[in-house]
């Protein structure tokens, strides 16, 4: 084989293999953005408490009347720990009923529960000129636990305000089983998440492949 020849090889090698690690770092960067978000799945049934909620404070679930601007870059996440700090303070932690016909979430109270954090939270940031659809209200398990948290959508990622921490986490990091959240299309509306919703994704087709 003439040195042109082995030249040429040695190119193209070189090529498919730049393009071969192009491809890996697009997958890599392509992933990465993909868990900066929470996976939403199928509409899944609002809690019986939002529900309430909506009935006793009917403007936090209406949809935006105008156009609002998302906050950019550091500023948005400084609003998101001054209203998590602030609202984390001025809330008394308090044990409510967890009975659904009994309990009741909160605006501003002066001692309540996760609940009430979290509606007060995306109260706060609404007021503060948020648009709704980047402030979702989503359930979660922690220990076995139901608990209500607030997760703001910036463009870089999902990030949670929670009455159990002191700082604003994007939502991978809280060690979290995530099982439906407030509809970004309608505030009314509330979707199922992450593997929980991955998982009854699966069993509803598996069961329209068995009826079929």
């Amino acid at each position: 084989m003439s040195w042109i020849i082995k030249s040429l090889v040695a190119i193209g090698v070189a090529t498919a293999g730049a393009a071969a690690k192009a491809d890996t770092l697009n997958d890599g960067s392509q992933n990465q953005a993909k868990r900066a978000f929470i996976s939403e799945y199928d509409n899944a049934l609002a809690p019986l408490q939002f529900v309430k909620f909506c009935m006793n404070y009917d403007a936090e679930c209406a949809a935006d009347t105008a156009e609002r601007t998302l906050p950019s870059g550091e500023r948005a996440m400084s609003m998101l720990r001054e209203v998590n700090s602030s609202v984390n303070a001025s809330i008394t932690p308090m044990q409510k009923s967890t009975n659904p016909m009994v309990a009741r979430w909160t605006l501003a109270p002066s001692a309540g529960d996760c609940n009430d954090y979290a509606v007060t939270k995306r109260h706060q940031l609404i007021e503060m000129g948020w648009p709704r659809s980047a402030l979702r209200l989503a359930v979660v398990l922690t220990g076995g636990r139901g608990h209500l948290v607030l997760v703001a959508r910036l463009a870089d990622g999902d990030f949670v305000l929670d009455n159990l921490s002191a700082s604003v986490r994007p939502w991978n990091a809280a060690d979290y089983e995530w099982i439906s959240m407030q509809s970004g299309g309608n505030p009314q509306f509330w979707v199922a998440i992450g593997e929980h919703g991955e998982r009854l994704r699966a069993m509803r087709l598996a069961m329209l492949r068995t009826v079929q």
